[in-house]
């Protein structure tokens, strides 16, 4: 399996004092000769702060991914872009604002599913009457990491989808599952869903809500990763 790595650039939880945290995601994926920017957070002071304590330069940044158009993925959005270098691929799912992005990268239009690389796929569906949403999906040895912004679409289907396209084994879903308004019970339910699918790994954050994240937590126990901004996740 080749080596991936998944840095937690913005979430609303932190792991450790030395980040800042806020309701939103983003994530810095590494993956080959690629490092894939996928959403940029709530707040544009934080996501740069964070940046920094990393030691993430935005010129190494190969290509960015926008979940959707929703103030809690996008903060600072142009000022982000406006520093990528200009053989940068910008990905956006149908319905979101092309004036956001700088004009001199190069814009993709994700309107359903579309290989970004070797191996990274781009998925877009339907999360709402005016709202589509993107994912991110690794192809592994050890199967599909599914990685989610907010999850509107359904995170079930999202799953679903990923595996009908690239008939392979789920290994891990990482990423906002939407579930904070959810109910104890039907929360109960996607869990059992998630474990008939097949889901190896959960690591749920953001708009997941505590009481997802706790119940996904009892039911993967080893499984499960606890996500905050400035955690470092090295699958390989």
């Amino acid at each position: 399996m080749e080596k991936i790595t998944v840095t937690i650039l913005y979430d609303n939880c932190k792991v450790s004092e030395d980040f800042q945290e806020g309701w939103g995601f983003s994530a810095l994926i590494e993956i080959g000769h690629r490092k894939i920017l996928f959403d940029t957070g709530n707040d544009r002071d934080s996501f740069f702060f964070n940046l920094e304590k990393l030691g993430i330069d935005c010129g190494e940044i190969t290509d960015v991914v926008f979940s959707h158009k929703h103030g809690d993925h996008v903060a600072g959005c142009k000022e982000i872009l406006g520093k990528m270098r200009d053989d940068c691929r910008v990905y956006l799912p149908k319905g979101f604002p092309s004036k956001w992005v700088p004009k001199n990268l190069q814009i993709h239009k994700v309107s359903d599913f579309q290989e970004i690389e070797q191996n990274v796929f781009s998925m877009v569906l339907k999360g709402g009457v005016f709202l589509h949403e993107q994912s991110l999906i690794l192809q592994t040895e050890k199967g599909l990491i599914v990685i989610t912004g907010c999850a509107h679409p359904g995170i079930t289907k999202i799953l679903e989808s990923a595996q009908k396209r690239l008939k392979a084994p789920l290994y891990l879903a990482l990423g906002g599952f939407h579930l904070f308004r959810k109910s104890s019970h039907a929360i109960e339910e996607i869990v059992h869903q998630f474990q008939s699918l097949g889901v190896n790994r959960v690591a749920p954050c953001h708009c997941s809500g505590e009481v997802a994240i706790r119940k996904f937590q009892e039911a993967y126990q080893q499984g499960f990763y606890k996500v905050g901004t400035g955690l470092v996740l090295t699958l390989s």
